[in-house]
């Protein structure tokens, strides 16, 4: 069986803002998937021993601790955001560490890194990203512009051809952005919550 039990059931602690807070960094990504999850540090609903594996190998080639480390260092340190800085002014660090906070989740999901390492890695792009953007809206612009330029949309005109449109990607981040969806926890957790003092997370 492909889904096990609920994660909360095993992931019991309630998540402070700030850990909310990092974990709805990957929240397109995440508001993309299946089954996923926005209030806990596993990225879905029910624990899957499969899934995170093949996701990562998948798409990242990451096939052990190693590997997923030395990813997450690239995005971190480098990414693709000082390539594409040469075609849109500046570099899009959100496109970096969306996929960052994304692949930190599903590394943990997949037994390569503990809760404790997880949680270490996904503070180590805190600062980056807090002192770039003020809001969940500029977060989510300037990943969207990366992601188009990943697809080739703004180099020749190119029409995309991938598993997951821009269309579908913008639509996920517009209901994230809707004040009105009270289950987004871009709403649940204001971009200013990371630079108050922590404390429990609204549920």
């Amino acid at each position: 069986m492909a889904f096990g039990r609920p994660a909360k059931t095993k992931y019991r602690t309630p998540l402070t803002t700030h850990q909310l807070w990092m974990v709805s960094l990957a929240g397109i990504l995440a508001e993309r998937t299946p089954g996923r999850s926005h209030t806990l540090l596993y990225p879905t609903r029910r624990i899957d021993r499969r899934n995170p594996k093949l996701r990562l190998s998948e798409s990242w080639d990451i096939t052990d601790r190693a590997s997923l480390l030395s990813t997450l260092d690239f995005l971190a340190t480098t990414g693709h955001r000082g390539s594409y800085a040469v075609r849109i002014g500046h570099p899009p660090l959100a496109w970096d560490a969306m996929r960052y906070a994304d692949i930190t989740r599903y590394g943990f999901a997949a037994g390569y890194i503990d809760e404790r390492t997880a949680w270490q890695l996904l503070a180590r792009m805190v600062g980056p990203v807090a002192q770039t953007y003020r809001s969940w809206q500029a977060y989510a612009d300037d990943f969207l512009l990366g992601r188009q330029v990943w697809l080739g949309g703004l180099v020749g005109g190119r029409y995309e051809d991938w598993a997951v449109s821009q269309q579908e990607t913008v639509d996920a981040a517009r209901k994230l952005l809707d004040p009105a969806n009270t289950d987004s926890p871009w709403q649940r957790v204001p971009w200013e919550a990371i630079y108050r003092p922590d404390g429990p997370a609204p549920r």
